[in-house]
């Protein structure tokens, strides 16, 4: 296939997400992306290799592999363990839907901090903002 007929990666998310069952899959695991992508970045960013960093987690290599996955969402004590070791702050606020700045979050703020905007690929792609997960 010819480069310029290939489509970008937004194009195919965006294709995909048509599909009702694809789309709430991806919804599902939104934080799942920010957490694998920010274990990912900080992992580079500090040329450690995925048995290292779990070592710095107390974790054993298998369960770091799998939160790179990104395939399944981390429970709120793993998300604990990685503010903890690696200085990443995730957001959660419980409000009415649609009234986020009840939690008190900016209106303009809410939806890329926490992770709520799942109209479009972009935001998904946004990370470490995606999800409210972001370096201290």
């Amino acid at each position: 296939m010819k480069l310029d007929k290939m489509r970008s990666s937004d194009k195919v998310i965006a294709h995909q997400l048509k599909d009702p069952h694809v789309r709430a899959e991806w919804e599902r695991t939104a934080v799942a992306r920010a957490v694998a992508a920010r274990l990912v970045e900080y992992r580079v960013e500090h040329d450690l290799s995925q048995t290292a960093l779990a070592r710095l987690l107390g974790m054993k290599q298998p369960a770091v592999a799998r939160l790179e996955a990104g395939e399944h969402n981390p429970s709120f004590d793993t998300l604990a363990r990685l503010s903890s070791a690696l200085g990443i702050e995730s957001h959660i606020a419980v409000a009415p839907a649609g009234d986020l700045t009840s939690a008190g979050w900016s209106a303009t703020a809410a939806p890329a901090r926490i992770g709520l905007d799942h109209r479009s690929p972009q935001a998904q792609c946004n990370i470490p903002a995606a999800c409210g997960l972001k370096k201290r």
